[in-house]
């Protein structure tokens, strides 16, 4: 008898596992469905960051990070410095569409490798959602389906993704470098392309 009950509670757990898959992956592309249908409101030309090098040494360079929406205002800020002369930006792209989704992940230098950078979801993160997208007047499927994307982008449960790829912008010191106490936009394109841009 107690067999059978541990055998009908194996066979439970495997259905209710089976059907937790299958349930959570068709909510997964019922939202990526939405997103793919609303992806033409996102703004074509959009600034997440921008940054100021406050000093800059042989060594090391201090500088002033902050964030915007969608609706060009400031979300969140930070100083940090870091060992090197070249700094790095590095995004995490999805391609939806005729689209393409740049979330700003990390910053690092040429003596702070990627893997060791200053992470920068955290930054912009607002309820799971990622803030640098919003606006007042987004739309819900638009919002849902950034939002079920940047969850999956962080995690790195990239499986319902069909393309995506990093991006980095940087300068080279040996040709142009970030000038101290000048500020930099990062421009990023739905079309395609991130620009670094002096104001």
């Amino acid at each position: 008898m107690k067999k059978f009950i541990v055998f009908l509670l194996v066979v439970a757990l495997i259905a209710a596992a089976i059907y937790g898959y299958f349930y959570f992956t068709g909510n997964q592309q019922e939202k990526i469905k939405k997103l793919e249908a609303n992806i033409a409101l996102l703004k074509e030309t959009h600034t997440p960051l921008r940054f100021k090098i406050l000093e800059k040494s042989e060594d090391s360079i201090k500088l002033l990070t902050k964030f915007y929406n969608a609706d060009n205002e400031e979300t969140n800020k930070f100083e940090t410095t870091l060992g090197g002369q070249e700094l790095s930006f590095d995004f995490y792209v999805v391609h939806v569409q005729d689209r393409y989704i740049a979330f700003p992940a990390k910053i690092f230098s040429n003596q702070v490798a990627a893997a060791n950078g200053i992470e920068l979801y955290s930054y912009y993160d607002k309820d799971a959602y990622p803030e640098v997208f919003y606006s007042k007047e987004i739309n819900k499927d638009l919002y849902e389906g950034l939002k079920d994307v940047f969850r999956q982008v962080k995690t790195g449960q990239l499986d319902s993704l069909n393309n995506y790829f990093g991006n980095m912008v940087h300068d080279i010191r040996e040709f142009k470098s970030f000038i101290p106490q000048t500020v930099y936009s990062v421009v990023t394109h739905t079309k395609g392309g991130i620009e670094i841009i002096e104001e």
